[in-house]
């Protein structure tokens, strides 16, 4: 070998070296700073202005789940004779509570349930996903909470917090930990966003975190029940969810005593035919933005133990466009991760579904 041809080879070398260890001293370098910076960026709002200008995608074209989470007998009975009405944004300001930006809900308009939020469709290009009612002992809540409700002005804006006093003023001590605990969780779930947008901005969903006031229409009345919840609202993509894309096989055996308390999971190849008309260079794309979103979940997971739910849910490729798109930003601490109970790196059972993914392109 030529000495031009070991020197060209030896220098890319140490360049892709000192490119992996400034990216890893990037990662670590104020890893929890300050999120209030990114609230006011007008790319969120400029992209919610903009949906809110069309009208919504027909459900045939939403991405929906294979097999929707659905809610058990006593709840379907509740949303059916308490059914959300509209929702409100709720703010402080002029020295009391102020609603804005009105949001029509219905029970036509309900796309699904996940572990934490129910989500309905807006009348334009929008998804409003209300909050669950959770206890603080879920895993959700772990040391990323913790740093939120040490330091919550750093989480929530002047004027959230001024709401909270204004509300929690003449109510019991119940009363008031558990609406404290509700903001605490707002600024949580922002915090997740602002983690996975800081490393990953071009895949995230554009989505705005707020107080809300959910409204439920009492039987035979025009008489409505409010509550305060944490909400978002989020850009709405046409396209399909990675789990769309899932072909499955024959049920896999359940080992444990454990494993019959759990759903069925079954063996599963992905459907390479649906990628007939799609270009190699969209493919190409597609693979380079999931490697990234891999990169990302294991330097989260080997740095911080920190494991991002990128589960096929929570994955979607845009339609026409066929993009990449992230919806969904829940990270737990990696001894708290459900799906991570007994086993060592959780986040590679997530990961190595993606890979099976990348795989069905059959780029090589």
């Amino acid at each position: 070998m030529k000495f031009k041809e070991i020197f060209i080879k030896t220098y890319k070398r140490i360049q892709r070296a000192k490119r992996k260890f400034e990216a890893n001293k990037e990662f670590s370098k104020d890893f929890l700073n300050n999120i209030l910076e990114n609230l006011s960026e007008d790319w969120i709002e400029k992209a919610l202005k903009k949906a809110k200008e069309s009208l919504a995608p027909s459900f045939e074209e939403i991405p929906i789940n294979l097999q929707l989470r659905q809610s058990n007998i006593f709840r379907k009975a509740y949303e059916k004779i308490f059914p959300v009405n509209h929702a409100f944004r709720i703010n402080y300001r002029y020295g009391k509570e102020f609603l804005d930006e009105y949001m029509p809900i219905s029970q036509e308009t309900y796309l699904g349930r996940g572990n934490y939020k129910f989500v309905y469709a807006l009348p334009w290009k929008m998804v409003i996903k209300i909050s669950k009612s959770v206890l603080l002992s879920n895993p959700l809540f772990g040391s990323l909470f913790t740093q939120v409700k040490k330091n919550p002005e750093n989480f929530l804006t002047k004027e959230e917090l001024l709401l909270y006093d204004h509300l929690s003023q003449k109510i019991s001590k119940f009363k008031r930990e558990r609406l404290w605990f509700k903001f605490l969780r707002l600024g949580l779930e922002r915090y997740h966003y602002s983690i996975v947008k800081k490393y990953l901005p071009d895949l995230v969903i554009p989505t705005r975190f707020f107080m809300g006031l959910e409204y439920r229409k009492l039987p035979f009345s025009n008489q409505f029940v409010r509550s305060i919840k944490p909400m978002d609202v989020q850009v709405i993509l046409t396209g399909k969810h990675l789990k769309e894309f899932i072909k499955f096989g024959k049920k896999v055996k359940r080992k444990k005593l454990l494993d019959y308390l759990l759903p069925p999971s079954y063996e599963f190849h992905f459907d390479t035919g649906i990628y007939s008309k799609v270009k190699k260079k969209i493919l190409i794309k597609i693979k380079e933005d999931l490697k990234r979103l891999i990169i990302f979940t294991e330097k989260l997971a080997k740095e911080e133990k920190l494991i991002l739910d990128i589960h096929t849910e929570n994955l979607i490729i845009s339609l026409p466009e066929f993009e990449l798109k992230l919806f969904d930003f829940h990270i737990f601490d990696e001894h708290l991760y459900t799906y991570g109970d007994g086993i060592l790196n959780p986040e590679k059972k997530h990961i190595e579904v993606i890979e099976n993914f990348i795989e069905s392109f059959q780029l090589e």
